[in-house]
């Protein structure tokens, strides 16, 4: 029975850049959830004070929502050169509101629908070290991205690159079998030439 590490021992390692991406966008989320919840509940919980379900449920739907906008986010992430850099910068806008949307509806639809991206944005508001933490880790998320797409990329360009064999001929192959060539005509006699037809 083949083993879980064996199964990751078969992963490339563009594959696995990928999946760190993703654990590490969802982390992040995780984090974002959970400090939105202390500014939220500051007045009426103390640091050591023990989470409840709902607000494990609030810390899940942050980390899901945060993985689910950068599936949702396609080609942003990843891609070469300046201009990828430019792609990943709008990327971050995306996952930040579309993560948010998403945590704020799985944890209370609607209300949370509509607060989920207004509480991200005055959590980075308020404080400039975790907005510059929550877009690192999503630059961070476009580097390890940017090795898959690499990986996948000259997996194409190799394939491409393999000389082909060229086609072989037609081969013409007869269904029906010709006639067979008409017998020689005889030789008429010189004074019956005359009358012998000209075909």
């Amino acid at each position: 029975m083949t083993t879980l590490r064996q199964r990751w021992g078969e992963v490339t390692e563009g594959e696995r850049a990928r999946a760190a991406a993703y654990g590490l966008v969802a982390v992040i989320g995780a984090v974002m959830s959970f400090l939105v919840i202390q500014r939220l509940d500051a007045d009426v919980r103390g640091p050591l004070h023990p989470l409840t379900f709902y607000e494990f449920w609030q810390i899940a739907a942050g980390a899901i929502g945060a993985a689910a906008a950068l599936r949702l986010s396609g080609e942003m992430f990843g891609q070469p050169g300046l201009r990828g850099w430019k792609s990943a910068a709008m990327g971050v806008l995306f996952v930040s509101f579309v993560g948010a949307l998403i945590a704020g509806t799985l944890v209370l639809p609607l209300y949370g629908t509509m607060f989920g991206p207004f509480s991200l944005a005055v959590a980075l508001a308020g404080s400039p070290i975790l907005a510059l933490a929550w877009v690192s880790h999503l630059f961070g998320a476009h580097w390890l991205m940017r090795r898959w797409r690499d990986e996948r990329d000259s997996i194409f360009r190799h394939e491409s690159a393999e000389p082909r064999e060229p086609a072989p001929a037609a081969v013409i192959v007869e269904t029906t079998p010709r006639p067979p060539p008409p017998p020689p005509r005889p030789e008429l006699p010189a004074d019956l030439a005359i009358y012998a037809d000209p075909r």
